[in-house]
C-alpha cells in the first residue's frame, strides 16, 4: 500500500508472484470469499421472512461482495500506477461499505424506530465521510482511516444493551468476535506484523484471512440470531 492510504506501507513486495499479479494469496482469497459472498446473498435475501429483513441482508451482501470483488480486482489485476491509485481508494472506501452493510440487518430487524433509523444514520453518516475523505481528500493523516473505521466498527457498543433486549447473547458474542477479528487485522496492518512468512503469507495476508473470517462470523449471526427475529 502506499503510504497515503492511510495505513502502513508495505516494506517489500512478495517475490511468489503468479504471472503479473503481485499479490496472488490475496487476489485468490478475496476473489473466492467474493464468489461465496453471492451465494451467501442469495440464501439470505431467500431466507429472509419480512421486507425490512429482505432489505437488510440484501445491503449486507452487496456490500460483501463489493469489497471482496474490488480487493481481489486491486490486488491481481497489474493497474498503471494512476488505475492502481484511484483503485486503493475504492478499495479502503469499501471497508468503510462493509461495516455499515453488516449494521443494517440488525438495525432493520432487531430494532424499531426511532432507534432503527439512529443506528442507520449514524453508522451511513460515518462511512458516508469516510468515503468522501477518500475519494477527495487522500492527503488526511495516515491515522485519520483508521481511528475512523475503526470508530465505526464499534459504534455497535452503545447499542448492544438495547440489542441484547431481543438477540440471544450467543449472538452478541457471535458479533463481538468478529469485529475483534477486524481490529486485530487492522493492527496488523498498522504495526506491519507478524512477518510469518515474509515473501510469501506475511501481516496483509493475515489482515485479509482474519477480513475473511470475520465476515463469515457476522453471516452466521445474521442467518442464526437475526433472521429468526424477523419471522
Amino acid at each position: 500500500m502506499n503510504t497515503d492510504s492511510g495505513y502502513a506501507a508495505d516494506v517489500q513486495p512478495p517475490r511468489w508472484t503468479l504471472g503479473k499479479m503481485q499479490h496472488p494469496v490475496r487476489g485468490f482469497l478475496h476473489g473466492a470469499a467474493a464468489l461465496a459472498s453471492v451465494v451467501v446473498a442469495v440464501l439470505l435475501f431467500r431466507h429472509a421472512p419480512s421486507l425490512p429483513a429482505k432489505i437488510g441482508v440484501l445491503v449486507f451482501g452487496i456490500a460483501l461482495v463489493g469489497l471482496y470483488a474490488t480487493s481481489s480486482l486491486y490486488h491481481s489485476v497489474p493497474w498503471s500506477q494512476r488505475a492502481k491509485r484511484r483503485m486503493q481508494r475504492l478499495d479502503h472506501s469499501m471497508i468503510y461499505v462493509l461495516i455499515a452493510g453488516t449494521y443494517t440487518p440488525f438495525a432493520l430487524v432487531a430494532f424499531t424506530p426511532p432507534l432503527r433509523w439512529i443506528v442507520l444514520g449514524l453508522v451511513w453518516g460515518i462511512a458516508a465521510a469516510g468515503i468522501v475523505q477518500k475519494a477527495f481528500f487522500p492527503s488526511f493523516p495516515g491515522g485519520f482511516s483508521v481511528a475512523l473505521s475503526t470508530a465505526l466498527g464499534w459504534t455497535g457498543a452503545f447499542f448492544a444493551w438495547p440489542l441484547l433486549q431481543v438477540l440471544d447473547p450467543t449472538g452478541l458474542l457471535v458479533v463481538a468476535a468478529g469485529g475483534i477479528l477486524y481490529t486485530v487485522g487492522m493492527v496488523f496492518l498498522v504495526t506491519n506484523r507478524p512477518r510469518l512468512w515474509p515473501r510469501v503469507f506475511s501481516y496483509h495476508e493475515a489482515f485479509h484471512v482474519l477480513v475473511v473470517v470475520a465476515s463469515a462470523l457476522h453471516v452466521f449471526a445474521v442467518w442464526r440470531y437475526v433472521l429468526p427475529l424477523a419471522a
